[in-house]
Parts: structure tokens; C-alpha cells; sequence
């Protein structure tokens, strides 16, 4: 099989999306499957860069397409990588992207799309494009990243009903890395962006409650790290790492003895957009931290009880009560056979279920019988 995955962003990128597009373009390149990523001109990097950055085991073929400074520049990128596409023989064309999506059916290729928001999430003139493609003949299905939003793309496009495939996010399984060496006795960590909703205010409240744990912060913006890091001035017990490469934030996690997914039940991402994360999303980094063999606190949100299961996998609290999560954490720096109980769960479930491999093998599972 031949795959082009087209993305509209830049790879490498602080943004999530781009960790998880180069991990998947190397998952499936990594099951025999040539695979091509194609991103904007004059963005990202080559191949052999985003492996270094990401640190890959396997390489992906690479291509830049132009994005001209006009309306419809987005439909234009995908109808160049659609062209290339047809030009190169290839089987099927995969991207995030509806507009993306509507150039590949208009061309004629076939098509898959991923979605992490849900249709009204769309601009009007992108949902119109969503329903050209699933009116298409050339159209192979969505994979969606959670079953609440699988339910709501059937809901909206009943057309749907039997061509969405749910594939939560994943993570890879990790190799040995020396811990990096965090201060404090008792280190609860955060990896992540420090947009609104996704958790800062929690470990803020968290500081004066738990003044026997140091907080350890890595992600973030040079700007969000700057605000947060005045905001919480007046605690000694917050250190921020600040941005690290991916391929580096192992060592970190390895360095910390429980590990936060602190959602608000309101998350916004990247440029603070109106739509809400927290009703649709598969963090990364829930699965990066099963991944790694340590014990997690998380929100107890719907969305997030499709992965966790409280008091197995991870301890859940109400975002509203601080307390739940001071007692949580209290449970875990007392109690080490519950801590080791609850990261070898997860560990288990993420080895069984939520590597990018086997995330790869099930999406081109989906794509071959489609």
C-alpha cells in the first residue's frame, strides 16, 4: 500500500498534532506501508530531521507542497498533494484535514479523515466539504478519536452509521532513558501545553494544599510558562521545565513518581478557539504516561473514562474539588503498593491496546476493508 498523509501544519511543531502525525506516518511506514508526508513549503522539517526530533526508529518519505496567500489555500495544498498522489500510483490518501478531504475526492483519490472535533466545530464552508466527501464514491471512512465523538458524527451525518472507526491516540513503546534528576522527595509532574483548561489551574490550587510535593511543569510556551511562573511566584514548591523536545520528555517522566492530567471540564487548544476539547479529545499524554509505567491522576471526564478506570488504571477526581485531588495525591505519596498497583495496570493496558502500532495496524485494517 501507498499512503499519503497530508497535513496542513508544520512538522515538527510545538503542537501536539505534530507529535502525534509523525508518530503515526512512522507507525505506518513501519508496517510495510510507503508512507509520504506531505506539509506546507517552508515549514517543518525533512524526514530525517522530524525522526531526529522525535526521536523515530523509522523514517517516512517526505514532500513540501505550496500554500498560495489566497482564499481556498488550504483546498489548493490538498489538490497539489492530490495530484502527486495520483501521479506516484498511490492507494490512499489520509489527513486531518476536510478540506484537504475534498480535493482528494474531486481528483479522484481515495480518501480517509481523521477527526478530533466534531462538526460544529467546523467553519460552515469546511462542513460543506465534509458532506461532499461523504457523498463521494472515493470516500473510505472517519476515524474518529473517541467514541462520544463517533456518536456524534453519526448523530449529524446519519449517512455515517458503520463508517467511523474509533482509534484513541497512542504512544510507543518507550526504551530505557536515564531519569532526569527533579527536585523534592515526593515529584508529581505535568507534560504538556499550559492552555486554558488543561490543567495549570488545578496544580495552582494544588500548591498550598500539598506543600510536601514539588511540582514539576515541562511544556509550554515561552509566553504561557512566563505567566504561569508569575502566577504561582508566591509557592516554593512549582519548577518549570519550559519547552523540551519530545524524544526528551522520557527522562523527565521517568524522574517523576506520579504524574497529572488535570482537565477543566472546559479545554481550549491551540489558539484558544471557541470549541471545547474536553467533550471529544484522547489526550497524548495520557497515554505517554501509561506508557511510561507511572501512576496517574486525571479529570473524571466521560470522554476520559473511555481509557481510565478509577482506582485500576488511575485515580479520577471532580475538577471542582481540590481536595479530591490533594487526597489523591496524599493516597499515593502514603500508600506505595497502591501507586505500583495502579502504574502496572495502566502500563498493561496501554502494552495491550494503545501503542501506535497496533493503532496503525487497526486504521489500516479499517482503510483495506473500506
Amino acid at each position: 500500500m501507498k499512503l499519503t498523509y497530508v497535513h496542513t501544519a508544520a512538522v515538527p511543531s510545538l503542537a501536539a498534532n505534530a507529535v502525534q502525525v509523525a508518530k503515526m506516518c512512522a507507525a505506518f511506514q513501519g508496517e510495510g506501508v510507503e508512507t509520504t508526508l506531505v506539509q506546507p513549503m517552508g515549514a517543518g522539517g525533512t524526514s530525517s530531521e522530524i525522526a531526529v526530533h522525535f526521536g523515530l526508529n523509522t523514517v517516512f518519505h517526505g514532500q513540501k507542497a505550496p500554500v498560495l496567500p489566497i482564499p481556498g489555500r488550504e483546498l489548493l495544498f490538498g489538490v497539489w498533494a492530490a495530484l502527486r498522489h495520483r501521479m506516484n500510483n498511490g492507494d490512499v490518501i489520509y489527513s486531518r484535514s476536510a478540506s484537504v478531504g475534498a480535493a482528494a475526492v474531486f481528483v479522484g483519490q481515495r480518501f480517509a479523515l481523521e477527526m478530533h472535533v466534531p462538526p460544529s466545530a467546523l467553519r460552515p464552508k469546511v462542513a460543506r466539504r465534509l458532506g461532499r466527501i461523504i457523498a463521494s464514491p472515493h470516500f473510505v471512512g472517519i476515524v474518529a478519536i473517541s467514541y462520544r465523538l463517533k456518536a456524534e458524527l453519526e448523530r449529524v451525518y446519519p449517512a455515517l452509521n458503520g463508517r467511523v472507526f474509533v482509534a484513541h491516540d497512542g504512544a510507543e513503546v518507550p526504551g530505557k532513558v536515564a531519569p532526569v534528576q527533579l527536585a523534592g522527595a515526593f515529584r508529581v509532574g505535568y507534560v504538556g501545553q499550559l492552555y486554558p483548561g488543561k490543567g495549570m489551574e488545578i496544580i495552582e490550587a494544588l500548591l498550598p494544599l500539598c506543600p510536601w510535593a514539588s511540582f514539576h511543569i515541562v511544556g509550554g510556551s515561552a509566553i504561557d510558562v512566563a505567566n504561569w511562573k508569575e502566577r504561582t511566584s508566591g509557592y516554593g514548591n512549582i519548577i518549570f521545565h519550559g519547552h523540551v523536545r519530545h524524544v526528551d520528555t522520557g527522562g523527565y517522566l521517568e524522574g517523576m513518581d506520579v504524574v497529572l492530567a488535570p482537565y477543566l471540564r472546559v479545554v481550549r487548544g491551540v489558539g484558544g478557539g471557541t470549541q471545547n476539547l474536553a467533550d471529544w479529545m484522547s489526550p497524548l499524554k495520557i497515554f505517554e504516561y501509561l506508557a511510561r509505567g507511572k501512576a496517574v491522576v486525571a479529570t473524571d471526564l466521560p470522554v476520559l473514562r473511555e481509557v481510565l478506570r478509577d482506582e485500576e488504571n488511575a485515580l479520577l477526581c471532580a475538577p471542582e474539588n481540590i481536595d479530591d485531588w490533594a487526597r489523591a495525591l496524599t493516597r499515593l505519596k502514603d500508600d506505595d503498593i497502591l501507586r505500583r498497583q495502579i502504574a502496572l495496570e495502566g502500563r498493561n493496558d496501554f502494552l495491550s491496546r494503545y501503542t501506535w502500532q497496533q493503532r496503525a495496524l487497526a486504521i489500516l485494517d479499517f482503510i483495506s476493508k473500506n
